[in-house]
């Protein structure tokens, strides 16, 4: 299991609590800029201009208004549909916008990197890290059920690296000098309750895998059992191998899906695996009260991977995903009770024998037919990012 953990690269004096998406994770959120003293890095692939995005950008608002030096990265692609005026109202109030890749669809189709990370990190001190997006559907409304998501609040010395990577996403070249984020934390604060961590990030045009590579590796070496949630599930070739493995070896698998997901193409590509999945004994269970976006595996009730990445090449090849890793029995315990309740309360469990009752020879068609395109724009995906990659290195240098 130590291969797992690689230990020597994991921190300790940790503080982290558990946030699911809700209001008391958005509150939480609020509450930190609202405390922020020096500076913010917002970071996020989608807010909706609705009642839960202004809410957020109305916290961000106050605290530069106050003062507070708020630096706003958001994804050009999953924030397309905000108003000028809402951009207006935010460059007004004194905080440093920018859009991470800008796509312009009616110049023609661009493929590029994707910003799909959901990080909040406030004066270097706490930091929020997760899949959540800020938009009513993860909040929920009346009659409507939040979709399920996770994210985790740090405190502690893995902050400083924090820092350290959402400066590079922010501080690139041909920005003005007054924009670049400088800002430096010297002593980091070290908690009681000691909790090892380790922020990990998925950045293929900069040869960052570390999370593809924390997946595989407990994979390969847990040894008891696992519980895996996903949203866009459609994992490679080696890691439907290393989890059919960790099957023969004993290990007790559960998967927990989306019944009805907001890609419905993806879920149909994703139940094409299901009989692959369930002839290697591997469990799977899917969340019925509304939509699963929830990125999350625990192992052995010893380590814990919580964040913005998915297992499919999309996260792989073409987008930015950060992830905390969590080297601690008992937080990850308490993470693997809670998405036992979970499990018992909110999922039904497919057999083999309903799957394949359900099977069609119109369903099976259909799921190989959307298995096969989506591993085709995949693989054509991984080769313009690759010359992309290529490109960006050769510029580098």
């Amino acid at each position: 299991m130590v291969r797992i953990y690689q230990k020597s690269k994991y921190k300790g004096g940790h503080y982290v609590e558990l946030l699911q998406s809700g209001e008391p994770f958005f509150s939480a959120v609020e509450k930190l800029i609202d405390d922020s003293r020096q500076f913010i890095h917002f970071h996020a692939y989608l807010i909706d201009e609705d009642e839960t995005g202004n809410r957020i950008i109305n916290a961000l608002i106050r605290a530069s208004l106050r003062g507070v030096r708020v630096y706003l990265l958001l994804d050009a692609l999953g924030t397309r549909h905000l108003s000028k005026e809402l951009i207006e109202k935010i460059e007004d109030s004194g905080i440093l916008f920018r859009f991470f890749s800008p796509t312009f669809i009616t110049k023609g189709f661009q493929l590029s990197l994707r910003l799909h990370a959901k990080v909040v990190l406030c004066d270097g001190e706490v930091a929020v890290i997760g899949g959540i997006n800020f938009a009513d559907r993860y909040h929920g409304t009346p009659g409507k059920r939040e979709w399920l998501d996770f994210a985790v609040l740090i405190r502690g010395p893995e902050c400083i690296h924090v820092l350290s990577v959402l400066k590079k996403f922010w501080n690139k070249r041909f920005i003005p000098k007054t924009e670049l984020s400088r800002e430096t934390v010297n002593k980091p604060r070290i908690y009681k309750e000691d909790i090892k961590l380790r922020v990990v990030q998925n950045n293929w045009y900069r040869n960052k895998i570390e999370i593809l590579r924390s997946y595989r590796s407990a994979f390969k070496n847990s040894r008891d059992r696992m519980i895996i949630l996903a949203s866009y599930f459609l994992p490679g070739r080696n890691e439907r191998r290393l989890l059919r493995n960790a099957s023969l070896r004993g290990v007790d698998i559960k998967i927990m899906l989306a019944a009805e997901s907001d890609m419905p193409v993806f879920k149909r590509a994703t139940r094409f695996l299901y009989d692959f999945i369930l002839r290697s004994n591997i469990k799977i269970y899917e969340y019925l009260p509304s939509n699963l976006h929830a990125k999350v595996a625990v192992v052995d009730g010893q380590w814990c991977t919580i964040g913005s990445y998915n297992l499919n090449h999309v996260s792989d090849y073409a987008s930015i995903e950060v992830n905390v890793n969590i080297l601690d029995n008992k937080f990850a315990s308490e993470l693997e009770t809670l998405l036992h309740e979970i499990l018992r309360n909110d999922c039904r469990q497919i057999t083999i024998e309903e799957h394949q009752r359900a099977s069609t020879l119109l369903s099976k068609v259909s799921g190989w037919f959307f298995y096969q395109i989506i591993r085709l724009l995949m693989k054509i995906m991984y080769q313009m990012t690759s010359k992309k990659k290529k490109s960006i290195q050769s510029g580098i240098k």
